[in-house]
């Protein structure tokens, strides 16, 4: 069955992810970066500036729908002072897309927030959020009302409850704001018992605002879907509908690892960053540097691009396999070595021009012979070194991150080698907030008590502090004079949790087996732990649905907020069938940024379009967000987008009626913190955030798969008209 006649394909952006950074009206998302040592949006793609030819790109592909957002911390820089030139900029944004004959999208809420609501009124768990946003809703109704055809009050509802959960598989919150060290599983329970009320009482106050103002308005919201087997589905929305036993839930399977893994080393300090599986628990970060290329002396080659043609030695270990891919010419014949000190000693004898990897272990300041070598390059990422524990040992990690709090004494030498691209701030702050509210304060309320002390009790009693050290790392590598950074930080560590800093055993390892000491048998009891949790408490997205059609208990859900929605509003990119679920991990991947191996499963969309027609039958089904990176799952952009289309035509030839689908993006876009990549790149238009100042717009693939398909239900509703006429 052909899309209807008046069926919605657009596309979409967010605020925050393509407009340029602007410090005196900072959002609680830019406080996050800085503070969490993320990539910051820096200039985004300047859409403040261009949206006319995004928005001119998204009609030029048959698009009849553009979504944007309003910067909540631009249109009320401070609380209750409205910025009417801001709210004018909005609106010639919405008339620019009326102009190309598309319909108006826009999103009050796309995952950002004024600091001062965070500072001053504690964000949207706090008292007042709901009138507060109801005013801001009542604000931008009254300044662009008359000529917006769809609003969006939160994205994704259902993400904003990771500001307040953090998983004990988990070191850090995902998103802002974070409550404060030391806050307990009842604590953030407590939260997210605040923060679900107000998200619905403030959505159903917002929309009240705009239709007393345009009483046409059409108001809804976009939670993120993800697609599990019916049974699955239908077994957590039962339980979410029953708060007793939701809060159990939450609570059991957040409080901690189920057992305390045991591997062959206590923790490893070899060069593993944040990036890293989460497979493991991670400490602050201890030391920052980034991927760089070393060379000969010598050499007589000017930048990277020199290398092309030439062999340069990498390590296959970690992130760096991904790192050669973006940062080398594609025309270099790489040679893989199994650690830095082999690939230095093949350069020293010129059997590679060059080695690429993390700057740290190219060339320690302790090497000898180091003025033999030179770089070519650094500074080609900011990356962050963390010391790795097995799950459940959480205690030992308090004390791992205070023996990294005193170790950035010995970093003052470190800054005298060049790293990164600016070496002085290769010592920087190590403990990073754990929350806005320490952001704000200033302080530390890091408790003695966290946890449980089975982990340190077990060390103690053996007496010695087992590390593993990768043995290219200076101190364990033959072709270090002395000791390095990471085996003083060892040292520290020792004297933190048993008094004496010799008593210290430290295991060697190749660099591919660093990980894997810290395996253990048990392992497989915390696997299905995590799974549990996963699907009973983080990917169960409905509850806000279950809300609107009445099923959630009040306290959650007020009455004032139920049915308050004029249409069905869904994000869906990713879903395990039944006989995946035991790839559950490549979801908590694509939750922390690594959209490469995302599951892709697209019945599961069509699942959902069924399910939410079944509660709502009355009401229209958008589909507010649905994209791919260039390639996940082993399926291209172009074959996604086709394969989930498809799915939405079987939907409405059952019946349901799915009034709009949106790709998401039209351009890259700065994705919440994570380095740009192909990791992170959902744009129609390819924009290389990172390496072209003119932010050049390229169309990407994809593009002609969703243009083909647009021209293609333009051609069948022409035919129909025809048929209609004739007949």
């Amino acid at each position: 069955m052909p899309f209807p006649p008046d069926f919605l394909f657009g596309t979409a952006n967010a605020d925050h992810q393509v407009e340029a950074h602007d410090p005196a009206r900072e959002d609680v998302w830019d406080l996050w970066e800085r503070s969490q040592g993320l990539t910051p949006r820096g200039q985004g793609t300047d859409f403040w500036h261009r949206y006319e030819e995004d928005i001119g790109a998204a009609a030029a592909a048959g698009c009849r729908l553009f979504r944007f957002s309003i910067a909540w911390a631009r249109v009320e820089s401070a609380e209750g002072v409205f910025e009417s030139e801001a709210f004018a900029h909005y609106r010639r944004v919405a008339e620019c897309v009326r102009s190309h004959g598309m319909q108006v999208m826009v999103t009050l809420h796309h995952f950002v927030w004024p600091a001062w609501l965070e500072r001053d009124h504690g964000g949207m768990i706090g008292r007042r959020f709901p009138d507060l946003f109801a005013r801001y809703a009542a604000r931008a109704a009254d300044a662009m009302g008359d000529i917006v055809d769809w609003w969006i009050t939160f994205n994704e509802p259902s993400q904003l409850t990771f500001g307040y959960i953090k998983p004990w598989w988990q070191s850090r919150y995902y998103m802002p704001p974070g409550l404060p060290r030391g806050s307990d599983v009842d604590a953030e329970a407590e939260a997210v018992g605040k923060l679900i009320p107000n998200l619905f009482l403030a959505h159903a106050r917002a929309r009240t605002a705009i239709r007393e103002r345009h009483p046409s308005s059409k108001v809804g919201v976009n939670p993120l879907v993800t697609g599990f087997p019916i049974w699955l589905q239908m077994l957590m929305d039962w339980g979410a509908c029953h708060r007793g036993l939701s809060e159990a839930v939450f609570k059991f399977t957040t409080k901690g690892a189920l057992v305390s893994e045991r591997g062959d080393v206590d923790l490893v300090i070899g060069g593993v960053t944040e990036g890293d599986p989460t497979r493991f628990e991670f400490s602050d970060p201890y030391l920052r540097t980034g991927k760089a290329v070393l060379v000969l002396e010598g050499y007589a080659g000017k930048g990277i691009a020199s290398l092309a043609g030439k062999d340069v030695g990498v390590v296959a270990v970690g992130n760096q396999p991904e790192g050669w891919r973006r940062d080398l010419p594609p025309q270099v014949r790489k040679k893989v070595f199994a650690n830095y000190d082999e690939a230095r000693t093949s350069l020293a004898a010129g059997k590679v021009a060059a080695v690429y990897g993390d700057a740290f272990f190219l060339l320690p300041f302790e090497l000898q012979d180091r003025e033999r070598f030179r770089f070519l390059a650094t500074g080609l990422s900011d990356e962050h070194y963390v010391v790795v524990a097995p799950h459940g040992h959480q205690r030992l990690m308090d004390r791992v991150n205070r023996a990294v709090e005193q170790f950035q004494d010995d970093l003052e030498i470190a800054c005298r080698v060049p790293w990164i691209s600016q070496p002085e701030a290769v010592a920087k702050e190590a403990q990073r907030p754990l929350s806005l509210h320490e952001v704000f304060s200033g302080g530390d309320s890091l408790p003695d008590h966290l946890s449980t002390s089975r982990d340190l009790r077990r060390i103690r009693r053996r007496g010695r502090l087992r590390v593993g050290l990768r043995t290219d790392a200076p101190g364990v590598s033959a072709a270090c004079a002395e000791d390095g950074l990471e085996v003083k930080l060892a040292r520290r560590i020792a004297r933190e949790v048993l008094g004496d800093e010799t008593a210290l055993d430290i295991v060697p390892l190749e660099p591919v087996e660093r990980l894997e000491v810290l395996e253990s048998k048990s392992g497989w009891l915390n696997w299905a732990w995590r799974f549990w949790g996963t699907t009973s408490l983080i990917a169960n997205a409905n509850w806000w649905y279950l809300g609107m059609s009445g099923r959630l208990p009040e306290e959650l859900c007020p009455t004032e907020a139920i049915g308050a929605q004029d249409f069905v509003g869904l994000d869906y990119y990713w879903g395990l069938p039944t006989w995946r679920l035991h790839k559950f991990r490549l979801l908590e991947d694509a939750a922390h940024g690594r959209f490469l191996t995302a599951p892709v499963w697209p019945q599961g969309l069509f699942h959902a379009l069924q399910r939410f027609h079944r509660w709502f039958p009355n009401q229209e089904i958008l589909i507010v967000e649905n994209g791919c990176v260039p390639q996940a799952d082993g399926m291209t952009r172009g074959t996604y987008i086709k394969a989930h289309l498809d799915q939405v035509e079987r939907a409405i030839a059952k019946g349901v009626p799915v009034k709009a689908y949106n790709y998401w993006s039209i351009t890259s876009n700065r994705e919440w913190g994570h380095p740009f990549d192909p990791n992170t790149d959902f744009g129609l238009y390819f924009v290389d955030l990172d390496k072209d100042p003119e932010l050049t717009r390229r169309e990407a693939e994809g593009l002609s798969v969703l243009r083909d398909a647009i021209a293609s239900a333009t051609r069948d509703e022409s035919q129909r008209s025809r048929g209609d006429r004739t007949g």
